[in-house]
């Protein structure tokens, strides 16, 4: 079994604060800046791994809540 638990990492270029991989993609790059280089392997990597995680096993859907009337609260004396 294979445990990956949530991570949270934020990292960002010091010379370029502004570059986003998601939205910015390879053209975003300027000067064929390093940092930003790693910053859209890290960002096609983690998005390749979710891909082939959720092929592999998709996620299962919660059932849904049971929604019920608007008259239907329970009487507390009954």
């Amino acid at each position: 079994m294979l445990k990956l638990g949530s991570v949270r990492w934020r990292g960002k270029c010091s010379r370029h604060p502004r570059y986003n991989p998601a939205i910015d993609g390879m053209a975003g790059i300027r000067g064929n800046c390093p940092k930003c280089n790693q910053l859209l392997q890290i960002f096609t990597h983690h998005s390749e791994a979710l891909r082939l995680m959720r092929t592999f096993a998709p996620i299962e859907e919660k059932p849904k809540a049971v929604v019920r009337g608007a008259g239907a609260q329970q009487s507390l004396f009954a």
